[in-house]
């Protein structure tokens, strides 16, 4: 458990069994290998939140945050690349930024449309989609690493992505729950 800083090719190569250079016949390199790795995270990120047309839109959202908790708690590595994009300053790695390109509006209008269509039937208040994201992600991932990172050093259980799907879904309806009229949260 290097992390990505700590990431050579040689790994790669020895879990593959093979040489170093048989890896620069297919990347130019290392930075090449993490756009690649950037770019299949971004591809599984951006197919999140697609809703069923007959749900209705807790349901919808809460199957889109379920499927979310999935795809990270299984791809622990993509949770430390997640986590580095975070801590480096002017917004992250290049390889992550060249790999995203515009493949994520997708998956932002998807969840806009869910959170809007709640909004119309009352289930949710109106919010920001944008805004809404980040705080789903921003308390994921800070749960999945701290106190320690024990959920990305193994297969979580079962159980474990239950007990981690209803905690994010009680940060979410808390956050997205009607506010009575009159009365304003800042």
């Amino acid at each position: 458990m290097k992390g990505v800083y700590g990431f050579k090719l040689r790994d790669v190569a020895d879990r593959l069994g093979l040489q170093v250079p048989a890896i620069y016949k297919h990347y130019k390199s290392r930075d090449d290998v993490l756009v690649e790795v950037s770019r299949r995270f971004i591809t599984l990120l951006a197919a999140q939140f697609h809703p069923s047309p007959t749900q209705a839109p807790p349901a919808a959202l809460r199957s889109g945050l379920n499927r979310l908790v999935e795809f990270k708690m299984f791809h622990p590595a993509y949770v430390r690349l997640a986590l580095v994009d975070f801590a480096t300053p002017e917004g992250g790695m290049e390889y992550v930024k060249h790999a995203a390109g515009g493949s994520l509006a997708a998956m932002h209008r998807r969840l806009r449309s869910v959170l809007q269509a709640g909004a119309r039937t009352k289930h949710f208040r109106r919010v920001d989609a944008t805004d809404f994201y980040r705080i789903m992600k921003a308390a994921l991932l800070i749960r999945l690493v701290f106190p320690d990172d024990k959920l990305l050093l193994r297969r979580p259980t079962a159980a474990e992505v239950r007990a981690i799907q209803r905690w994010l879904w009680n940060i979410a309806s808390g956050f997205l729950a009607p506010r009575p009229a009159g009365r304003r949260r800042s």
